[in-house]
């Protein structure tokens, strides 16, 4: 039995034109290529998604149990950057933004003392990830929350400029000390 020559040319040119459909996404870049730091930010959330659950531990900085300051430095030290340990150190060493990506810090202010006393990873799409004293654990939560909006202090980079926009509170004593 034969098949009609049509038939056979008909389908190659449907795989002709399919074929760099299929092959397209294989091409496309899964990384900003505006941003020089993209790959870095991935790492970063990627290490810190990875420990949602993991236990509150106050002075932890491993999968075994981290606070939120050594969550940051974790997730850093995974993208080969090294941190200070202390979210006070961390807040005084970062370069301020008004505008934040994935990878970068949100700082807070959760205590009666006035310094900034916490601090999580922006995972994009208006939430952090941050190790919770209150619930024990890593969690992913979205800063639009109430809570998370009074106590914000500002958004801060060890990477780069950022886009997207964070309110910094203007409050006396806004640089911690010591």
């Amino acid at each position: 039995m034969s098949i009609p020559l049509y038939s056979n040319r008909l389908s190659i040119i449907l795989l002709l034109l399919a074929g760099p459909l299929w092959l397209g996404g294989c091409a496309t870049p899964s990384v900003s290529t505006h941003d020089p730091q993209a790959v870095v930010r991935q790492r970063i959330v990627a290490t810190a998604e990875r420990l949602i659950g993991a236990p509150y531990v106050l002075g932890g900085e491993s999968p075994a149990g981290v606070d939120c300051s050594g969550l940051v430095q974790y997730a850093y030290l995974q993208a080969g950057i090294s941190l200070p340990r202390t979210s006070v150190a961390q807040f005084q060493a970062a370069q301020p933004q008004r505008r934040v990506l994935p990878g970068d810090l949100l700082f807070f202010r959760t205590g009666r003392s006035g310094q900034v006393s916490h601090v999580g990873i922006y995972a994009g799409n208006g939430q952090m990830i941050h190790a919770s004293s209150s619930s024990r654990k890593v969690r992913k939560v979205k800063i639009n929350q109430r809570y998370w909006r009074q106590r914000m202090v500002s958004g801060a980079t060890f990477l780069g400029a950022g886009d997207m926009p964070v309110a910094r509170r203007a409050l006396v004593g806004d640089k911690p000390s010591g």
